[in-house]
Order: C-alpha cells, then sequence, then structure tokens
C-alpha cells in the first residue's frame, strides 16, 4: 500500500533534487537557445552552402534521440577533448545541442511569420538593417515563438530526467536512488510525478495562453 509516511519523509531530497533538474533545464536552454538563434539565422542565409549546412546540422540534431545525445556526450566527449568532464557538464552540452536543433526550428518559423509587408515598409523607408531587425522583425518574430518556445522548455524540463542514466543528481536520479535504499520505489516516484505536474502544468497553461493571444492578434 501506499505510505504517506514514506513520501513525506522523501520531499526534502526531492525538492533538493528538484534544484538540480532546473540547474540542468536553465543551462540547457541558455545553450540551445544561442544555438538555435545562429541556426536559425544562419538557415535563412541568401549564402546557399551557409544556408545548407545550418539545415543539415538541423536536421541531425532533431534525428538524434536525446538518449543517444546524453550517453554519447558522456562517454564519447572526455575522449575526443581529452578532459574530464562531469556528468552535469555532458548532460547540459548534449540537451543543449539536441535542443538548438530545435529551437532553430522555432526561430526559423517565427521570422518566416512575420508579414512580408513589414519588411518591404522596412525597405521603402531605406531603414538600416539594424533597425530593421531590432525594431520591426524581431519584436515580432518573438511573439509569434513564445508559445513554441515555452512547450520546448516543458520538453526540455522533462528530458531532464534522462540524465539519471549518467549519475546526475536531478530528482529522478534521487527517488531511484531512495528506492533503492529502502526497496519502495512507489512513493518517491510518485513524488517525483507530483512534482513535475505542479511544474509542467502551469507552464502548458501559459503556452495555451500565448497561442491564443498570437492568434488573437493575426
Amino acid at each position: 500500500m501506499f505510505d504517506y509516511r514514506q513520501l513525506i519523509a522523501d520531499l526534502p531530497s526531492l525538492i533538493q533534487g528538484m534544484g538540480t533538474t532546473a540547474l540542468v533545464t536553465l543551462a540547457s536552454f541558455v545553450v540551445a537557445a544561442c544555438l538555435g538563434v545562429l541556426l536559425g539565422g544562419a538557415s535563412l542565409s541568401r549564402r546557399r552552402p551557409v544556408a545548407l549546412t545550418a539545415r543539415t546540422v538541423v536536421q541531425i540534431a532533431r534525428a538524434t534521440p536525446e538518449m543517444i545525445a546524453v550517453f554519447w556526450a558522456y562517454y564519447c566527449l572526455p575522449i575526443l577533448l581529452g578532459a574530464n568532464l562531469s556528468g552535469l557538464t555532458c548532460g547540459v552540452l548534449a540537451l543543449g545541442l539536441i535542443g538548438g536543433g530545435y529551437m532553430a526550428e522555432i526561430v526559423r518559423g517565427g521570422i518566416l511569420a512575420v508579414d512580408k509587408g513589414q519588411w518591404e515598409a522596412a525597405k521603402s523607408l531605406a531603414l538600416p538593417r539594424a533597425i530593421t531587425w531590432g525594431r520591426i522583425i524581431a519584436p515580432q518574430a518573438v511573439r509569434k515563438m513564445l508559445p513554441a518556445v515555452v512547450n520546448y522548455f516543458t520538453d526540455l524540463l522533462k528530458a531532464t530526467t534522462l540524465l539519471a542514466g549518467i549519475g546526475v543528481g536531478e530528482v529522478a536520479y534521487v527517488a531511484y536512488m531512495s528506492g533503492s535504499a529502502s526497496f519502495r520505489y512507489l512513493e518517491p516516484l510518485t513524488g517525483v510525478a507530483i512534482l513535475f505536474f505542479l511544474l509542467v502544468f502551469p507552464l502548458s497553461l501559459l503556452a495555451r495562453h500565448l497561442s491564443a493571444g498570437t492568434r488573437t492578434q493575426r
């Protein structure tokens, strides 16, 4: 039977593990966002070799399973670099690099979604390229990207549980260790499910609200 007292006893360690989960999520998101902007912009370049290279990298990233990327980064990357890398570092790099492919598509889609009339108006006014992007295109593209970005952030948050396989002390790993110590997995894993629901559900509502707002502005 389910033991609520065991769940309450596990909560402090689970919440502490959630702190590591949050750190991994934010760090991976920063890496993915930076790569996404670079790859997304490059994929729209008028220089065919640049655009083709960027799109190839994006397709490879999106086609690679996250679990494979995490294990490859943990076991192979230190050998290739000749350096000792922690599981946390390898996990962040793996999720960030894979996420860069998804963010690139979000960025590309957001830019393409800006009405062509905005480009033509800026061109007719002979506005500098920096002003065209900074004052006209980028703000509109970001608004259109926000729902997809929040959805991706939600998926990334859930994907951090894969790092338990390489010993990173995020919440899923903490739950597994707690279960193996007490031989009761029901309570700690249920606690993980509850914590993720409390985080993911509000993000899902936010994404839905942003998506509705975007449709209203059209």
